[in-house]
């Protein structure tokens, strides 16, 4: 795979772009040929570009088949306006927006051009009486109320003031910088530091939804935190939550209080933790996690945030 920008679009070099598969981040960089091994079957490639604002800018999705024995190639284009979708596919593929672009340069051209061309005229003309023009008075636009009871649509926010709660390690303090996380959808929004972003992830799991957060800052994708949201057969009693954590757990959990279990491990410099926990009758929340262990902190408290937020 290869990922280009245009030279019109230079500001982009600045930035590294984000590849994923497969909901996996992978090393990525520009112009450089990136191969990735993979099983066979089929594959889903995320790409976009960080960018200042928006935060994210030239999203582009693609699933893809690998046969067995097979290499596919991939090209992707970042667009030259920022709030286009990327071009992916198989190569070549075109910028998005370049005629888009071509037209505004020339515009921009032609009204120089003209701008040169009236300060001539009006260098080397006569003097002449301008017309008096007496302004009409501004339109008041009347204020219109609120509609009753308007939200933001479908994503959740979080619960301020909630009592904060803990199955291990580190929980945000008041003075961290932290950005929010709000999935369309789900019932919750949960914290993760700063420097962190989310896409959308497959879990071989019936009904359920998830997401692949990642510390955009750093390249190497080491620390990442996956959660998993999908619903508990009614009625979400003993016997339903136990085989949904069973599902989850690579092996057999911890109780950490009520309808909550939690799984933690280091070694060899890193460090791994799984956690679910049912919530309103009928949701099942579940976190993998894994950092390096001196950055255990970080990932601890996501999960601990988005147990607090479900509590």
């Amino acid at each position: 795979m290869t990922l280009r920008y245009s030279p019109l679009a230079m500001l982009l070099g600045l930035f590294t772009p984000v590849l994923a598969v497969d909901g996996q981040p992978v090393r990525a960089g520009w112009k450089r040929p990136i191969v990735m091994p993979v099983a066979p079957g089929r594959h889903h490639v995320h790409v976009h570009v960080p960018y200042l604002l928006p935060r994210r800018i030239g999203k582009a999705d693609l699933d893809v088949v690998v046969l067995p024995g097979q290499t596919a190639a991939l090209e992707y284009r970042a667009p030259m306006i920022a709030y286009m979708r990327g071009a992916l596919g198989a190569p070549p593929q075109k910028y998005p927006g370049m005629i888009a672009t071509i037209v505004l340069l020339a515009l921009v051209v032609l009204m120089a051009f003209c701008a040169v061309g009236n300060a001539i005229v009006a260098a080397s003309a006569e003097t002449r009486t301008v017309p008096a023009w007496t302004p009409t008075p501004a339109r008041t636009i009347p204020k219109l109320p609120s509609l009753p009871g308007s939200t933001s649509g479908s994503q959740p926010d979080l619960t301020e003031g909630a009592a904060v709660r803990d199955v291990a390690g580190a929980t945000f303090a008041a003075s961290d910088k932290t950005a929010t996380m709000r999935f369309t959808g789900w019932p919750f929004a949960f914290r993760t530091p700063a420097s962190w972003g989310c896409l959308g992830a497959k879990v071989e799991l019936t009904g359920a939804k998830a997401y692949i957060c990642v510390d955009e800052s750093d390249p190497s994708g080491e620390k990442r935190v996956g959660v998993m949201l999908r619903t508990c057969t009614q009625p979400c009693g003993e016997e339903s939550m136990a085989r949904l954590t069973k599902d989850w757990f690579s092996a057999t959990p911890k109780a950490a209080g009520n309808a909550t279990n939690f799984l933690e491990s280091s070694g060899n410099g890193k460090y791994e933790m799984e956690m679910d926990h049912f919530f309103a009758g009928k949701w099942q929340v579940a976190v993998a996690a894994t950092a390096p262990e001196k950055q255990r902190a970080e990932v601890q408290k996501i999960a601990n945030d988005i147990l607090t937020q479900t509590s």
